[in-house]
């Protein structure tokens, strides 16, 4: 009997090797990144800076930040040298430490190799990005506003700086790879139509992300862009995202475009970098300081977006202290 029992054990454990091997070779279902190479021209790179500090905001995710200053901005001379990290203290499944994204870290990589980890959300060795990367977003925009964050992010100033790997506990692990995919993109509407250049920046700048309540697997649970996502700093607050859809009692319905654009501009990064914030006090994890960077003309494209948007009557407290 104890040999049967060691016997069927054996076989359980060679099928569920068996499985796991060709789950991993069929996923992640995405394209080998190919010979791209992304010219580094002045109006690219320029473009690049606008969308990687101002819009994409990828300075926010990787970047450790200075938790005691209001919003939270990236620590000087870190800028996209990686180590921000979410945990399981948070309510993220694992572990997750943001890469280090300069010079410093990419110098190895392909300019494919980078195309594909932004809009596919695999990194050069295979293994998936924790979709708190909006690559299923990034995929979606013009492949020359990818390109030219690739362009910018090849010129930014070298962070020499190791970081964790992230560790994602099972079975998200195993959920996370069936998610990437080839990215399907779509030529950067103009600011003639307002409404879908406002759809686009939206898209780009994560609204939708942050503003719409998420299960754990990151799939949406509420209506979109009606607020209500958590943000948990364990012994410090927990922040709620607020509802931006045109209700006009709990959203931005009795906002005009003037007053919308005027909160976003109404200080500068230089600014926020000067507000301390005292523990129990409101903070936010809005990146109010780089989105202050934006355009007034790509402000009011979201605005003008924004109302379009079914409006929907959801209360949110923003901010409970910890």
């Amino acid at each position: 009997m104890r040999k049967w029992i060691v016997a069927g054990i054996g076989v359980v454990a060679a099928a569920v090797v068996a499985v796991w091997g060709v789950f991993y070779g069929i996923f992640p279902m995405v394209s080998d990144p190919g010979t791209i190479t992304v010219e580094r021209s002045i109006d690219r790179i320029t473009r690049g800076q606008y969308l990687a500090n101002n819009v994409m905001v990828c300075v926010d995710c990787h970047t450790v930040r200075e938790v005691d200053l209001y919003s939270m901005p990236p620590a000087r001379s870190l800028e996209f040298g990686g180590g921000l990290a979410f945990t399981r203290e948070m309510g993220v499944p694992g572990n997750v430490v943001s890469p280090n994204i300069s010079p410093g870290a990419l110098r190895e990589w392909s300019d494919g190799e980078v195309v594909r980890a932004i809009a596919s959300g695999v990194s050069r060795d295979g293994r998936v990005l924790f979709p708190i990367m909006p690559y299923h977003a990034y995929g979606t925009l013009d492949r020359e506003d990818i390109y030219a964050v690739v362009a910018y992010l090849r010129v930014i100033p070298p962070v020499n700086r190791p970081v964790a790997k992230s560790k994602v506990d099972f079975p998200m692990n195993l959920i996370m790879r069936t998610l990437p995919r080839d990215p399907s993109f779509h030529t950067r509407p103009h600011l003639r139509d307002p409404v879908a250049y406002g759809r686009y920046l939206a898209t780009a700048a994560g609204c939708p992300d942050c503003h719409t309540r998420r299960d754990a697997q990151g799939r949406p649970s509420g209506p979109m862009l009606a607020g209500g996502q958590e943000f948990l700093y364990p012994e410090r607050f927990l922040a709620r995202s607020a509802n931006i859809t045109p209700d006009a009692e709990t959203g931005i319905g009795n906002l005009t475009k003037e007053a919308f654009i005027a909160r976003f501009k109404s200080r500068t990064d230089a600014d926020y970098r000067q507000m301390a914030v005292a523990r129990g006090r409101p903070q936010t994890l809005m990146p109010w300081w780089a989105y202050s960077g934006m355009t007034a003309e790509d402000l009011g494209a979201i605005y003008d977006y924004l109302r379009t948007v079914p409006a929907v009557k959801n209360k949110v407290v923003t901010f409970e202290p910890r």
